[in-house]
């Protein structure tokens, strides 16, 4: 399958083009209005807009340097290097760290290759910590065809090459080998954390607010004053406090935690979210069952490592070299814990599954 770039860098370009331009006309028409006074803003502006049609400029001039990448049964072939599957030891799409908060859009993963001991390639290999030799091909960003497009040639002509997981969980393992969650017969299991004292401590908080707004009711009726003055913050504080517990409490009543386990796919309900997360095992490369990625807190947790390209309602909460990772419910907070979970995450998930002996069943 080939691979371009021109549409996407094409496009990115024209608009920073359209912009700068148009932020550069901008910022000098209020540098003349200004008149000479109070000169920052528009020569920040200007500044800003020049940056931008700078950018602009770079990104057209991309478009007139070679770019070829096609991924085949024979290999990865670049506009100047052609490695054959025998020549390539390992290639993943790798994220790279995020500067910003992990809940926004995470940065496009770049194609990296781990070329086969003595083959090089003409360009600078990046700069690792493990020892293994490194290239970076292209910023998936650029793809015209997008990540899920080139993860899925990867994954067809690629093999166990290319590594969809950390190492450090499992060794890779080709993407069409699936589980056995269409043979498995039977229906989803489904562990939900009840707990019983939700109901009358619900109930409780209820009459309690109830309680606390009576005296508003008096004092909107009547005209006086339910408290005295210096204890009205108090008793106003009070009462919103109670009535946010009493709707926190009746939500976790109403809604609480599951985790749902099938032939779909895994579904985590967590009364925080206003829907259930959802993923269906053909999204997922890897399943693992401990402590949460660096983390040092020793509790098992349910970890799901998605396929590169795969689009998720929620933002990852781990990144481990180049992986991202969901760790979605911490399983102590379900009925019979981490033994009572993986029996069935292992008769869903087979190979993908990486439980560290302390949590395995006896």
């Amino acid at each position: 399958m080939e691979f371009t770039i021109a549409r996407r860098v094409g496009r990115r370009a024209r608009g920073m083009l359209a912009g700068g331009g148009a932020g550069v006309v901008g910022a000098v028409g209020w540098l003349v209005a200004a008149g000479g006074h109070k000169p920052g803003g528009p020569l920040t502006a200007l500044g800003l807009a020049v940056a931008v049609l700078v950018v602009g400029i770079r990104e057209r001039a991309r478009l007139k340097k070679p770019f070829h990448l096609m991924v085949d049964d024979f290999g990865i072939t670049l506009h100047d290097a052609e490695l054959s599957w025998e020549q390539i030891a390992a290639v993943a799409l790798h994220h790279p760290p995020q500067s910003g908060d992990e809940d926004d859009d995470p940065v496009p993963p770049r194609l990296v290759v781990w070329p086969a001991p003595g083959v090089t390639l003409p360009r600078r290999p990046d700069r690792t910590f493990d020892g293994r030799r490194r290239y970076t091909l292209v910023d998936t960003g650029d793809l015209d065809q997008g990540t899920a497009a080139l993860g899925a040639a990867l994954a067809q002509y690629g093999g166990a090459r290319y590594e969809t997981a950390p190492r450090s969980l499992r060794p890779p393992t080709p993407v069409t080998v699936s589980g056995p969650e269409h043979r498995v017969p039977g229906a989803e299991r489904v562990f939900t954390a009840h707990s019983p004292a939700l109901g009358p401590a619900a109930l409780a908080l209820l009459a309690l607010s109830a309680t606390l707004v009576l005296p508003l009711v008096d004092l909107l009726l009547t005209r006086r004053m339910p408290v005295p003055a210096q204890l009205l913050g108090v008793w106003f504080l009070g009462t919103a406090f109670t009535w946010w517990a009493t709707a926190r409490t009746i939500r976790h009543w109403r809604r609480p935690l599951r985790l749902r386990i099938g032939p779909a796919g895994i579904a985590v309900r967590d009364t925080s979210a206003p829907a259930d997360f959802r993923i269906p095992w053909p999204d997922i490369a890897a399943v693992t069952v401990g402590p949460a990625p660096n983390a040092t807190d020793t509790r098992p947790w349910l970890t799901v490592w998605p396929l590169p390209g795969t689009p998720l309602d929620r933002g990852r909460t781990h990144l481990v070299d180049g992986h991202q990772a969901y760790a979605l419910i911490r399983l102590d907070r379900l009925p019979g814990g981490a033994p009572a979970v993986l029996p069935t995450l292992h008769t869903f998930a087979g190979e993908r599954l990486t439980a560290t002996p302390t949590d395995l069943p006896a």
